[in-house]
């Protein structure tokens, strides 16, 4: 099984890496893709991982290499790629902000020992990782129906997301692991943290919807279970047309 890392580090902001294709991979394939801790978060805690503790984003940077972009054999504009997650291994701390006073370039320190995330002075949580980012390159300068940061907690181990190809190659990228979130990032961020992500690509039986289907079947055993997104300026207008969008899926794929 291939794995590509989020090392050897980028010499820094101009190093002419950046943003090039980090490879191919063929349908059926299962690899292993490293991600950074967060979209904002690529730097460290500088030796320390106590409960609580605040840094600054704007120290320790690594510059690693993202989780992306990768060509996918075989797939043209309009073919829908199956993005199978099949396990996420989190790192050893990751970083949160809480909307107050640490908000901006400052982050608080969250280790994570034997499942647990640990917040000052003593409260722990399970680990519930899930992935912020899955997306393929979309045409438009202001990417649509692509996928991009859509933050759903259903994006797990278990789960395939669906998403119709927009340019050759698909330009399949991962990011934005949490190791745990609540719905929706209503507080603007997780638990971002780096993470190891065992996938496998393959060409999907493809859905009547314009944006992307979470699959989480195997998430909930024997029951089918679908998920549709939308994306609009205002909650409401999203929410109708992700129900056009399920209203779509169900007409297609059931006797109604």
């Amino acid at each position: 099984m291939r794995h590509f890392t989020r090392t050897p580090h980028y010499s820094g902001p101009d190093d002419p890496e950046i943003g090039q294709v980090r490879g191919t991979l063929a349908l059926g394939e299962t690899v292993i893709i490293e991600t950074t801790g967060g979209a904002d978060n690529d730097f460290e805690a500088a030796g320390e991982t106590r409960a609580g503790m605040i840094t600054s984003g704007e120290s320790h940077r690594r510059y690693a290499r993202p989780g992306g972009p990768f060509l996918i054999e075989d797939i043209g504009p309009d073919d829908w790629v199956a993005i199978e997650i099949i396990d996420i291994e989190v790192g050893p701390y990751g970083f949160y902000r809480n909307g107050g006073p640490n908000w901006g370039n400052w982050r608080c320190v969250a280790p994570v020992r034997d499942g647990l995330i640990h917040f000052p002075p003593d409260f722990v949580v399970p680990v519930r990782p899930m992935i912020g980012v899955v997306q393929l390159e979309s045409w438009a300068p202001n990417a649509i129906d692509h996928g991009g940061n859509m933050d759903f907690n259903a994006i797990q181990p278990g789960s395939t997301v669906h998403i119709r190809a927009q340019k050759p190659g698909g330009l399949l990228s991962l990011g934005d692991v949490h190791a745990r979130m609540g719905d929706g990032e209503l507080t603007g961020a997780g638990v971002e943290i780096d993470s190891a992500i065992t996938l496998k690509v393959d060409r999907s039986p493809g859905f009547p919807n314009s944006s992307p289907v979470v699959e989480t079947t195997r998430v909930v055993e024997d029951a089918e279970e679908y998920l549709t997104s939308a994306r609009a300026e205002e909650w409401g207008d999203a929410l109708k047309a992700a129900w056009l969008e399920m209203v779509a899926l169900i007409c297609d794929r059931y006797d109604t």
